[in-house]
């Protein structure tokens, strides 16, 4: 099963682990009524960790882009875009995530945390909190998930998978056959159409 806080997991590679002091990295995602998820992590550095996360990645966005598409095989990733903000070392990072969120055979939405006894806050019906320190960082990297579930979300409950870990329960219409084949078909067009623009620049 696709894990949501693996996945913001793999956005941590936007932290560069040489440096040394706690950093904290704030990580919202905002799933809607089809399971795909629009992300926004924002992050402050001292100024050796934003030295060394520029020189990886801050002034290349192709190779950021593509180290996290690398990192993620199972999730369509588009639409990234990055700001930075030198002066207060500070970046702040949007890109929408597709599929997110699964049907299991009980036709019921769930979303996995990956974490056993997840301490999950609720903030509102349908948001909850959930603050984790990646032990891939020895304690050096503190994130703050703001976890948003459809609005139309119903019976939203916090259950054990096999493995023990919680993960998010709640009942939702399915996506209509209808609007999935548009969604689809909208997918191909990005993938599909660059190379059918190219050939035609050729032919003209």
């Amino acid at each position: 099963m696709k894990s949501i806080v693996k996945f913001i997991v793999c956005l941590s590679l936007l932290f560069s682990i040489g440096a040394h002091g706690q950093s904290q990295q704030k990580i919202e995602m905002k799933i809607d009524e089809i399971g795909n998820a629009k992300i926004s992590v924002s992050m402050t550095m001292n100024a050796q960790q934003w030295q060394l996360w520029n020189s990886n990645y801050g002034n290349n966005q192709s190779a950021l882009k593509r180290d996290m598409e690398r990192s993620m095989p199972a999730y369509f990733l588009d639409d990234f875009k990055l700001e930075k903000d030198d002066m207060n070392r500070s970046f702040s990072l949007s890109l929408n995530a597709y599929g997110v969120c699964e049907i299991n055979k009980r036709g019921k939405w769930i979303v996995d945390t990956d974490q056993k006894d997840a301490q999950l806050t609720e903030l509102t019906e349908t948001k909850y909190m959930l603050v984790s320190s990646p032990p891939e960082y020895g304690g050096q990297l503190q994130q703050t998930f703001i976890i948003e579930l459809p609005e139309n979300a119903k019976k939203i409950k916090t259950e054990k998978n096999a493995y023990g870990k919680s993960v998010f329960e709640f009942d939702m219409d399915p996506p209509s056959s209808g609007f999935n084949l548009m969604r689809w078909a909208g997918i191909l067009l990005i993938v599909v159409g660059g190379g059918w623009a190219g050939k035609t620049i050729v032919k003209t």
